[in-house]
């Protein structure tokens, strides 16, 4: 149950709804050809501001994620490419000052409710994998000698189809959201549709698996072959995938309903399990949107958005209290594109690509912010922003500063939000399911990539796609080609060289705003960062991370 802790402070509160998988077409006030309305975040919208020039970090979840809450660019971290697994090690490190940490040093209480997929320090079975306890044989599932999140690994190769089967779950983990700042979590390890399939509650399984349950050891996301099913894994005797977004809906309004009725500012972060595969909407949001489960599914996400809403403006704190609405990456294959698009609608609102893609589709995300203190109502903004901006604009909201060490990427969107005609941020960084870069100045884009670099970066001829090469390989201008249709990387040898030199500053200086030097963090194995092989010193620059 969650306890609102005494911190009296007349700042305002903050609410982050984070979706998962949420294109930016997806929402009709983005969209006017969306083959369904969004009226709850619509409404939002016209009370406040929609930016159309919004990116995630990356194009895929838990690095993005990592990117919102720190600050920091995920591909500084020690995970280079695609996502963690549910019994993952914590990926945040230690000694990193957290947006949850930095409010609750200022006064706030904090909390989580949803997918966390950032890893946990869960405390392990002294005898390893208990195969057999699950009814699993070594003979069928060789335990490897390297575990991906496991010991500092974060080599995604190293991944195993067995997960969460050596995890003491009657044990408190020992690192998470409960140590990064948050008073009270209540979350998932990972997506609904990836074990351990175990609610937690700060820190604490709430239930142990009995069994491994699930459809498919390793499942299909390129497609919408398996959009209802779920990766095998623990799994406890109670544990439904289709009550689970309503069980989470239900336990974030409750804690929302306690922090209102707190004397103290508080930040609540909801990073909503929806709309990740499987698509399993509630029974009374089947047949809503009348494209299928995944327009179901966002229109239960936009209700649950507008039931936050209304409770903020029930009790009153509508004027004292940010509202900020996003998503994750670009919508996930899963949502079935071909069929979605044969009846007019569009997840990627007309940018190339979706999920895990360095193009436009894949980290272009609608952002809507409401905070009727300062920003005029149904107002919009083409500026250039940041999931990672978040941070340093609460800390400008609070008259805070940022100590140096953190969050060495976010720049304040205060102005913008104030309704500045200047941009406060004059180019971006963004990365690809693969780890690879573009860095986009102005209306220039140039990609580190030979391909989308989608889904890994280990694509072969045998699957009918050539390997990525990570140099500067892509140059469009998105103020003539919004579909990153024309390469002018051979056409424009002064911009490339500009943007080129410019992405390498970055990485050599661990940061891309003002201040002293930082250190990237190793990959791994063996120091791997395939992804900065196009710069001429990555030698240097890697035997200069934080090991």
């Amino acid at each position: 149950m969650f306890q609102p802790v005494s911190k009296k402070s007349s700042r305002p509160n903050v609410l982050l709804v984070l979706a998962d998988d949420l294109g930016q077409g997806d929402i009709s006030c983005f969209n006017l050809q969306s083959g369904w309305k969004t009226p709850y975040i619509d409404q939002l919208a016209e009370q406040g501001m929609r930016m159309f020039d919004s990116h995630s970090t990356s194009s895929l979840c838990t690095p993005s994620r990592y990117g919102l809450l720190t600050g920091r660019y995920n591909w500084r971290s020690r995970l280079k490419r695609t996502v963690l697994p549910g019994d993952s090690e914590s990926l945040i490190e230690k000694d990193r000052l957290t947006l949850a940490r930095f409010l609750s040093g200022r006064g706030y209480s904090t909390a989580v409710v949803g997918k966390w997929h950032l890893g946990l320090d869960w405390q392990l079975s002294k005898d390893g994998d208990d195969l057999e306890e699950y009814g699993l044989s070594e003979a069928d599932h060789p335990v490897p000698e390297r575990r991906f999140g496991r010991k500092g690994n974060f080599a995604a190769e190293d991944r195993w189809e067995v997960e969460g089967a050596d995890i003491d779950y009657s044990q408190p983990i020992s690192f998470g959201p409960n140590q990064l700042g948050f008073d009270y979590s209540f979350i998932t390890a990972a997506s609904h549709d990836q074990p351990p399939f175990v609610y937690i509650e700060n820190g604490k399984a709430l239930g142990i698996p009995t069994h491994f349950g699930g459809d498919q050891w390793r499942l299909d996301r390129l497609t919408d072959s398996q959009s209802t099913q779920t990766q095998r894994g623990p799994m406890t005797d109670d544990f439904d995938v289709k009550k689970l977004p309503q069980d989470f809906q239900d336990k974030t309004l409750e804690v929302l309903d306690q922090m209102l009725q707190g004397e103290d500012p508080w930040f609540l972060y909801v990073p909503s399990h929806l709309v990740h595969g499987p698509l399993l909407p509630g029974e009374s949001w089947q047949g809503r949107s009348g494209l299928g489960p995944y327009g179901d599914f966002v229109l239960q996400f936009d209700e649950y958005v507008g039931q936050m809403v209304q409770a903020i403006d029930d009790a009153g704190q509508a004027d004292n209290t940010i509202v900020i609405v996003t998503s994750d990456n670009g919508a996930s294959p899963v949502a079935g594109f071909e069929h979605l698009r044969s009846h007019g609608h569009d997840p990627s609102n007309g940018w190339r690509g979706a999920k895990a893609d360095i193009w436009e589709g894949g980290h272009r995300e609608p952002f809507i912010v409401r905070w009727p203190a300062l920003i005029e109502p149904n107002s919009t903004s083409d500026h250039l922003i940041s999931h990672s901006d978040v941070f340093a604009t609460l800390a400008e909201v609070l008259g805070e500063t940022v100590p140096e060490s953190a969050a060495v990427d976010s720049i304040s969107q205060l102005a913008v939000w104030d309704g500045s005609s200047e941009s406060t941020r004059t180019d971006i960084v963004s990365s690809s399911g693969g780890g690879g870069f573009a860095i986009r100045k102005g209306h220039w884009k140039l990609a580190f990539t030979s391909t989308s670099d989608g889904f890994g970066s280990t694509a072969t001829q045998a699957n009918g796609r050539e390997p990525t090469r990570y140099e500067p390989a892509q140059l469009y201008d998105l103020s003539k080609d919004a579909g990153e249709e024309q390469n002018l990387i051979e056409s424009e040898p002064g911009i490339v060289a500009e943007l080129t030199e410019l992405m390498g500053d970055y990485v050599r200086l661990g940061r891309s705003t003002q201040g002293t030097a930082q250190l990237n963090d190793a990959g791994t194995p063996a120091d791997r960062w395939i992804q900065i092989s196009w710069m001429p010193d990555a030698d240097v620059v890697i035997a200069q991370t934080r090991k």
